[in-house]
C-alpha cells in the first residue's frame, strides 16, 4: 500500500475530488491512465488539476517505496505547489521530488550518477554565483571576441544558443562558430575554477539521461511518474529529458501548461514543444476551457489581447470591467494617477476589496522604481516582485518569509502550517530524513526558535541574526547552496540600520508572501500564475508594448505577455498610457497608445 494512502480520507482531498465532478476536462485529466498533456487556459484550475493528479498517482498508482518527480519553472511555483500539496497530505520526501528543473538535474541525476556516467566534474561541486559567472563570461568574450566589446552585448545570445543547440557533435552546433567558441570558452573558464552554472545543471543532466540507458532505468525505478508544471516555459532541454525518460525510459508523463502564456523566449522557451507533445498519438490531450477567475468582459478582452479565439467560457462571479486612462505627462504622471485615483476608487467601489487584492503590473524594474516611489509618496505599503526589489527572492528567502509569517500570527491561524515550514526547511538545506540524528536536533532548534520569537513587532535584522545563529550555521556552507548563502547575507545587509529594510519588522517581512494590506508591484513577467481582483497595467504605450524594434517573433511573445497581464484580473482591468515614449537622451516619440490596447478598446467599445 502507498504510504500516501491516508491522504485519500483527507476531507480536503475528498472535497476537491467532488468539486471537479462537474468539470469534464479536470475529471478526464484526473482519471487519465496514460501519458497526458493538459492545455490549461488562465483561471482554468490548472494547479488544482495538477495537485489532485499528483495525489491520485501517489495514493492509487505508485507503490510505497517509489514516488514521482514534479518539475516546475521557478521557486515561486515550487512554493505554491508544495503548499497546495501539503493541504492534500502530500509532502516532499526522498521518493517525492517537488522543485525546479535545475534542482532535479543537480540533486537527482548529476549528484548520484555523474561519476558513474563518466562525467569529470569538480569535487566538491560548486555552483557559480552570478558575479562569478559574469567574470568567467567577460574573460571568454575577451579571448574569443575582443577585449573592447562589452560582455553584456553577447550574454543573452550566448545563453540562448547554449540552450537551443543541445548536441555539441551535431552540425547545428557549428551554425555560428563564434557563439559556439564563446560558449565553450565560458564553460572552460568555469571548470578551471571548479564550478558549474545553472545551465550546466540541465545540460549535464540531459547528457546522462540521453547517453545511458541504465540512468533512465534507475530514474524510472525511483520515479515511475514525471509531472511537469508550466511545460511551455521549460524549453528544449526539458523536452529532451522528457522524451528520454518517458518515451524511451518508460516513466509516465503528466504535463500541464498553456502555450499562449509562453513569455520566456529570451530564456529558450519554445511553446510549440507543448503543442507538439499534446498532438502526439501516444499522449492523451485534455483541454480546460472554463475560466473560473475572470468576468466575461475580461475573458473577452484577454482573447482580443491574444489575437486568437480559444473559446474560453467565463465562469467568474461578475461581468468585470476593462478601462483605459490617458495620462499625458508620462510614466510618473501615470504612477501618481494610479495611486491618487485608481487605487482609492477601486477600494471604495468594490465591496470587501483589500490593498493586497490589487496589483500594478509594469515592464521592468525601472518602471518599478517609478511606481514604488509614488506608492511611498501616497503611504501605501508594498510588495515588489522585480529585480529592483530590496532582496533576491530565492527558495531560502521565500521560506524565511514563511517563518516570519508564522511568527507574526500564522501560529494562530495555521497559515502557513508549521509542519510545512519544517518540511520545506529540510528540503532547502538538504537534510536527511528525520531518523538522522543531526536533522532531528536541528528540527528541535528550529521549532524552539520559532516558538520563542512569536512577536510581529520584532525588528527584522535582529530576528534574522538570531535565526542564523540558531538554525542556519554550517548548513549554508554547502557548495551547492552558495547562491542561497549569498542571498541570505544580502538580505541581512539590507535589514541593517540605515539600509533599505532597516524599519522592517517580522510582520512586514512575513507580509511579503502575500499580505492583504500591501499593494502588489509586479513586472508582467513575474505576474504569470498569479491572480488579483484588480489589475492596473502601467506604461501601455506604443514603442514600449510592443517594443519599437520588435520583430515578428518578439512581437508575438509581447502580445502573449500583454495577454498574461489582462488575464490576471477577476473584477477590473485598468490600462494607463501617455501616448509617447522617451529614449535615454530625452527625445520624445509620439507613437500613441499600444496597438494591443487600441485593439482591445476598439473591439470592446465599438
Amino acid at each position: 500500500m502507498s504510504r500516501h494512502a491516508a491522504a485519500r480520507s483527507s476531507p480536503t482531498y475528498r472535497r476537491a475530488v467532488r468539486d471537479i465532478q462537474g468539470n469534464p476536462g479536470q475529471l478526464q485529466a484526473y482519471n487519465s491512465a496514460r501519458h497526458c498533456a493538459v492545455l490549461a487556459g488562465p483561471g482554468s484550475g490548472k494547479t488544482k488539476t495538477l495537485t489532485l493528479k499528483i495525489a491520485k498517482l501517489l495514493i492509487d498508482n505508485i507503490p510505497a517505496l517509489r514516488g514521482l518527480a514534479c518539475i516546475t519553472y521557478n521557486t515561486e511555483c515550487e512554493r505554491e505547489l508544495k503548499a497546495r500539496l501539503e493541504l492534500l497530505g502530500i509532502v516532499e520526501s526522498a521518493s517525492v521530488y517537488i522543485g525546479t528543473l535545475h534542482g532535479f538535474c543537480l540533486n537527482r541525476i548529476i549528484a548520484p550518477y555523474a561519476a558513474l556516467g563518466g562525467q569529470v566534474l569538480p569535487a566538491p561541486l560548486r555552483v557559480a554565483l552570478r558575479s562569478e559567472q559574469e567574470v568567467a563570461f567577460a574573460h571568454a568574450v575577451e579571448a574569443v571576441i575582443s577585449p573592447d566589446v562589452p560582455p553584456s552585448q553577447w550574454r543573452q545570445q550566448a545563453d540562448l544558443y547554449r540552450r537551443t543547440h543541445l548536441n555539441r557533435s551535431a552540425p547545428e552546433w557549428h551554425s555560428d562558430e563564434q557563439l559556439a567558441d564563446l560558449v565553450a570558452q565560458y564553460e572552460q573558464n568555469l571548470r578551471r575554477q571548479g564550478m558549474i552554472d545553472f545551465d550546466d545543471m540541465v545540460l549535464l543532466g540531459l547528457q546522462l539521461v540521453e547517453e545511458h540507458p541504465w540512468v533512465r532505468r534507475a530514474l524510472r525505478a525511483k520515479f515511475p511518474a514525471i509531472v511537469i508544471d508550466e511545460y511551455q516555459d521549460l524549453g528544449a532541454p526539458l523536452h529532451r529529458i522528457v522524451m528520454n525518460l518517458c518515451f524511451r525510459g518508460g516513466c509516465r508523463l503528466f504535463a500541464v501548461g498553456d502555450p499562449d502564456q509562453s513569455i520566456y523566449g529570451f530564456a529558450g522557451a519554445q511553446p510549440d514543444l507543448l503543442r507538439r507533445l499534446s498532438d502526439s498519438p501516444r499522449v492523451e490531450r485534455v483541454v480546460l476551457p472554463f475560466n473560473y477567475r475572470s468576468g466575461s468582459t475580461i475573458v473577452a478582452a484577454s482573447e482580443i489581447a491574444l489575437g486568437e479565439e480559444r473559446g474560453y467560457e467565463a465562469r467568474g462571479e461578475t461581468e468585470g470591467t476593462v478601462d483605459f486612462h490617458e495620462r499625458p505627462e508620462g510614466l510618473r504622471d501615470q504612477a501618481d494617477f494610479v495611486c491618487r485615483e485608481l487605487i482609492p476608487g477601486a477600494l471604495e467601489r468594490l465591496p470587501g476589496l483589500r490593498l493586497g487584492d490589487i496589483a500594478v503590473l509594469y515592464l521592468d524594474k525601472y518602471d518599478g522604481d517609478i511606481i514604488s516611489q509614488s506608492a511611498q509618496d501616497y503611504r501605501y505599503r508594498t510588495i515588489r516582485l522585480d529585480s529592483g526589489g530590496p532582496y533576491a527572492r530565492t527558495a531560502l528567502t521565500g521560506w524565511l518569509e514563511e517563518c516570519a509569517a508564522w511568527c507574526a500570527g500564522g501560529w494562530r491561524t495555521g497559515q502557513p502550517r508549521l509542519s510545512g515550514v519544517i518540511s520545506r526547511w529540510a528540503s532547502i538545506l538538504k537534510l536527511r530524513p528525520t531518523s538522522d540524528r543531526r536533522a532531528s536536533e536541528q528540527k528541535v532548534r528550529l521549532m524552539q526558535f520559532l516558538l520563542r520569537h512569536r512577536d510581529p513587532g520584532l525588528r527584522l535584522h535582529a530576528w534574522l541574526r538570531g535565526f542564523e545563529q540558531a538554525c542556519l550555521q554550517g548548513f549554508l556552507d554547502q557548495p551547492t547552496l552558495r547562491d542561497e548563502r549569498d542571498a541570505f547575507h544580502r538580505l541581512i545587509a539590507a535589514a541593517e540600520p540605515g539600509s533599505a529594510l532597516a524599519d522592517w519588522s517580522v510582520s512586514t517581512f512575513g507580509g511579503q508572501r502575500g499580505s492583504p494590506d500591501h499593494l502588489n508591484l509586479i513586472t508582467l513577467h513575474s505576474a504569470k500564475g498569479l491572480e488579483f481582483r484588480v489589475v492596473i497595467m502601467m506604461g501601455m504605450d506604443q514603442g514600449r508594448m510592443p517594443h519599437w524594434n520588435a520583430g515578428d517573433i518578439a512581437k508575438r511573445e509581447q502580445r502573449r505577455l500583454f495577454y498574461v497581464g489582462v488575464s490576471r484580473a477577476k473584477d477590473e482591468v485598468h490600462m494607463t498610457y501617455s501616448g509617447f515614449t522617451e529614449n535615454r537622451y530625452g527625445r520624445r516619440f509620439n507613437r500613441g497608445p499600444s496597438e494591443f490596447l487600441v485593439e482591445v478598446r476598439n473591439r470592446l467599445q465599438p
